[in-house]
């Protein structure tokens, strides 16, 4: 496609005339300063302000959070249903090959806010537990947000 030049008018000449800049008053420029000045205040406030609920939250909405609280309780209800008041395994069992995490003394606090050696392998128990039996059979995304639910209980605890 080739460019047409437009006629020009008679008696202008064939370049574009450039807008003519008007002075403006140095009240009007100090007042636009201000101005910009309050806007890059309030600005870097509106971004304090945002970081700091962010850390606050820990990056999740509040539904996830509920949510996550929600994942984190069933798994300990479900650890704890497991044990007698007393710290006992409810139903005895012999120390299988494969069985020997049910008869840690540490294996009833697994779940709590500080990881310990036996948590990695009964969050796996759970999960499975969770993903596979067929009363309590959910989704692989709840399977997802349950392991996400402990690993942010456990990076909090790490950090602190």
């Amino acid at each position: 496609m080739v460019r047409q030049k437009m006629a020009a008018l008679p008696g202008s000449t064939d370049k574009p005339r450039k807008k003519q800049k008007t002075q403006a008053s140095a009240k009007d420029q100090a007042s636009a300063k201000d101005q910009d000045s309050a806007k890059d205040l309030a600005t870097l406030q509106g971004a304090w302000k945002a970081k700091e609920a962010g850390k606050k939250d820990h990056l999740r909405a509040p539904k996830t959070r509920e949510t996550y609280a929600q994942h984190v309780n069933q798994a300990r209800r479900w650890l704890q249903s497991h044990f007698k008041e007393d710290g006992t395994l409810s139903t005895p069992s012999h120390a299988e090959e494969g069985l020997e995490i049910y008869h840690d003394p540490m294996f009833k606090d697994a779940f709590e806010e500080r990881p310990n050696h036996c948590s990695s392998e009964a969050l796996a128990i759970y999960l499975g537990w969770r993903g596979f039996n067929e009363d309590t059979k959910c989704s692989p995304s709840t399977i997802d947000g349950i392991r996400a639910a402990f690993k942010r209980l456990w990076d909090e605890a790490s950090v602190l």
